[in-house]
């Protein structure tokens, strides 16, 4: 009896270890649907995004401020009357020869400049507008390349634990085929079935945790709706690796042409300009006076010119805050120059780490860890080892591969925040450097 029953053990054997080092290919799979690339979320946050409108809202009043500098001071017209009788006049009334009649043409004219220097101080502020929606623009696209990171290893993970589910649940079925046959015991199907149960609940908790990364990828594009359908898409890209060169001098060369840098800059540059102005001020502004007057049946012309005696107060007051916004200024000019260098040297040092950590990981250790899994495999298949050691195998080798998830998904974010820190679009690939040297 056992003579003719084990050719039929040995096929049931051959059927696990096909199942398990061979899954099926449609677990990698994803669902059809809209696909959004990487490319086009960053296109939507930079045009959509509310704080985007908001930042080109900022922009367009700095330019209306400084269309309102450039505008000469209005001229004013008065036209006034005199020696109107509020009682009984002795010898009578006669509006066209008692009435004293005034019209008068007022115009001020600045000194010093100081309509050039209200245009030049708008200016600067124009230019550090620029600057903040530069910034908040970066900030904005480092949060979409995050958030699309974060879909992708979920979906990885999401795909590895489906993968797994089907894996045990195969083996749950062949394990009943041989408890039926006598070659396993009761206890052995129950473990497996149980194991089953444990990747199924972290699967369905992958599901819902892709589900609510798919929600904040969304939010960071700066989307106003988040129902099903909304949710109802996939992206395009994959979470692979993919080494960059990282050259520490160009870096530093492009981080110090950041926005925050040239904000700062342009703070300094606003201070100087507005200096200029508050010591234009000291001088005043004449305003000139033409009129006509008609006293009776007498016509007559009148001019005059109205000069501020600056005696006591010229100005300075605000000369002396001109001066410490100044300071001010160029002391947060060399803070942001500091803060972007530090910034940028500990991005590079944690993208380098993790860089090599992927390398290392990607040459021994998913290797090992298929080994483990394939020995334990083996050794089952021939009897040598319990279900216990098959599956402590496979759950090592699922962990491991989840860890190699998590390293891959921690050096994309690097990446992306080197590219952040340097205010660059995307580091370049190593193979293409390496192609240029050549």
């Amino acid at each position: 009896m056992v003579l003719d029953n084990r050719p039929r053990a040995h096929q049931i054997f051959a059927l696990i270890f096909l199942v398990v080092l061979n899954p099926s290919p449609a677990l990698s799979q994803s669902a059809g649907g809209k696909r959004l690339s990487l490319t086009e979320a960053i296109e939507t946050v930079r045009q959509q995004h509310p704080m985007m409108v908001a930042s080109k809202q900022r922009l367009a009043i700095a330019e209306a401020e400084m269309m309102e500098a450039g505008l000469r001071p209005n001229p004013s017209l008065t036209i006034s009357g005199e020696n109107f009788p509020v009682g009984p006049v002795q010898q009578g009334f006669n509006f066209g020869s008692t009435i004293d009649w005034f019209a008068t043409y007022t115009q001020t004219f600045e000194t010093a400049g100081k309509r050039q220097l209200r245009v030049s101080y708008a200016e600067r502020n124009i230019e550090a507008a620029q600057a903040e929606a530069a910034e908040i623009e970066r900030r904005l696209v480092f949060e979409v390349k995050a958030a699309y990171q974060l879909v992708a290893i979920r979906k990885l993970r999401l795909e590895l634990f489906r993968e797994n589910l089907t894996n045990l649940n195969q083996l749950v079925s062949l394990n009943e085929i041989r408890v039926r046959e006598g070659y396993t015991s009761e206890g052995d199907l129950i473990k497996i079935r149980l194991e089953a149960q444990r990747y199924e609940y972290q699967m369905h908790r992958a599901e819902l945790e892709l589900e609510t990364s798919r929600i904040g990828l969304l939010r960071a594009i700066g989307a106003s709706s988040f129902e099903n359908a909304d949710l109802a898409f996939d992206i395009s890209g994959d979470l692979v690796f993919e080494p960059v060169a990282i050259d520490a001098m160009q870096l530093q060369r492009s981080a110090l042409d950041l926005p925050q840098v040239k904000a700062a800059q342009s703070r300094v540059d606003r201070a100087e300009a507005l200096i200029r102005l508050e010591e234009a001020r000291v001088r005043p502004d004449i305003t000139a006076t033409i009129g006509y007057k008609r006293n009776g049946p007498d016509n007559a012309l009148f001019a005059g010119v109205n000069i501020p005696l600056q005696l006591f107060n010229r100005n300075q007051a605000m000369l002396e805050r001109s001066r410490a916004e100044l300071e001010m200024a160029r002391a947060e000019l060399r803070n942001a120059r500091n803060q972007v260098l530090s910034d940028l040297t500990a991005a590079r040092r944690v993208a380098e780490m993790n860089q090599r950590q992927v390398e290392s990981m990607r040459a021994d250790f998913l290797m090992r860890a298929d080994e483990s899994r394939n020995i334990s495999l083996a050794a089952y298949r021939e009897g040598a080892v319990d279900l216990l050691v098959l599956l402590d195998a496979q759950r090592v080798r699922s962990q491991t591969q989840d860890l190699y998830f998590q390293a891959l998904y921690d050096f994309k974010v690097a990446v992306h925040d080197l590219e952040r820190a340097a205010g660059i679009d995307t580091l370049t690939p190593q193979s293409t450097a390496l192609r240029a040297i050549r």
